[in-house]
């Protein structure tokens, strides 16, 4: 028997109906999170017209290349080549074979102008100058030095600066160092100077030192860069100016003021401008001021090297903070063995 009309009994959605109703709204719930995300790329152009510009990759995205090892090579960093160098002799004509014979140098030193003012080398208008002597090989080192100078040896000119007999005698008013009677001064070894602070002096040094360095010299090496320290040293008419505390500080200013006239004389020439010391003088702090020196106050600042007359054994106790490196030169008869410090300058016995 049927129900009543217009009625039937109600049994709710199907669970067909559910499935299809939670599948929408979880797409409805990514489409939304997904939306929100894209915001950030989403840009404006000039029109208004939204687009969507994804960002690119980067490297930091990119997964990392493995690295291969690298292996690395540390070596020691090679030592500057240091002076070794050898004392040519007194006769031009044997240099070429002094040299041929010469094991494991990689210099020379050659005399210029002997300690006594004897020139070994014609200079242009040396013979202007009063007193100056020439030596009798000079004509033959003008002959020999250019090939030696061209070749691939380091090259070092010795010049004697003061103790110059012929020219002080020959100049004294201009050039040579008097006693207090007004005459040219003799040290203890019946010598003459010429007088650092004179002007001719200074010239006379500086024209010989610029006159190396056009020749081709590498150095310069200077000796005799002092006051007499022998005889009736209170004989000598020094000079003096009030203006300096002491007759050792006037004489010290004498002389570094002579270094710096040739150091400027010779400008921007690449030549190194040395000077020699006695290892006593070394040993006193670089400072002899009878001599007129004070080497680390008013000398080192325009000088290169400093070259020591010395022995062996004493070599390495005298390298310091302020001397290595090939700034300081030893003179030696012998080539060093022993010593640590591979720098010299090797003389004639």
């Amino acid at each position: 028997m049927a129900g009543p009309r217009g009625y039937h009994s109600y049994r709710g959605r199907s669970s067909k109906g559910k499935l299809v109703l939670a599948v929408l709204l979880v797409l409805v719930i990514l489409a939304s999170i997904g939306f929100m995300m894209m915001q950030k790329y989403i840009v404006y152009d000039e029109t208004g017209t939204p687009k969507l510009v994804l960002p690119e990759k980067t490297e930091e995205s990119l997964p990392p290349e493995e690295e291969e090892p690298v292996n690395i090579t540390i070596q020691e960093q090679e030592k500057k080549s240091l002076l070794q160098a050898v004392e040519l002799g007194d006769d031009p004509a044997d240099w070429p074979a002094e040299l041929a014979a010469a094991s494991g140098q990689n210099a020379f030193c050659v005399t210029m102008k002997a300690s006594g003012g004897q020139l070994r080398y014609p200079f242009e208008n040396a013979a202007a100058v009063a007193g100056a002597s020439l030596a009798g090989t000079a004509s033959k080192a003008a002959e020999v030095l250019p090939s030696l100078l061209e070749g691939e040896w380091y090259t070092v000119a010795r010049i004697s600066c003061l103790r110059d007999g012929g020219v002080a005698r020959g100049d004294v008013e201009a050039m040579g160092l008097k006693n207090t009677g007004g005459y040219i001064f003799y040290d203890g070894n019946n010598e003459n100077w010429l007088d650092p602070s004179k002007q001719a002096t200074k010239d006379y040094l500086s024209r010989l030192v610029c006159a190396c360095a056009h020749l081709g010299f590498d150095e310069i090496l200077l000796t005799d860069l002092t006051y007499p320290t022998v005889g009736k040293l209170d004989k000598i008419a020094y000079g003096f100016d009030p203006n300096y505390e002491t007759q050792a500080a006037y004489n010290t200013e004498q002389i570094a003021n002579l270094l710096a006239a040739v150091k400027e004389a010779l400008g921007d020439r690449n030549v190194k401008l040395s000077l020699e010391l006695s290892e006593t003088v070394l040993g006193n702090e670089g400072v002899d001021e009878t001599a007129g020196i004070d080497l680390w106050n008013t000398l080192m600042a325009r000088l290169d090297r400093i070259y020591v007359p010395t022995v062996e054994d004493r070599v390495d106790a005298m390298v310091t903070g302020g001397l290595e490196e090939g700034v300081l030169v030893p003179e030696l008869t012998a080539v060093p063995a022993a010593a640590e410090y591979q720098c010299y300058l090797l003389l004639r016995k």
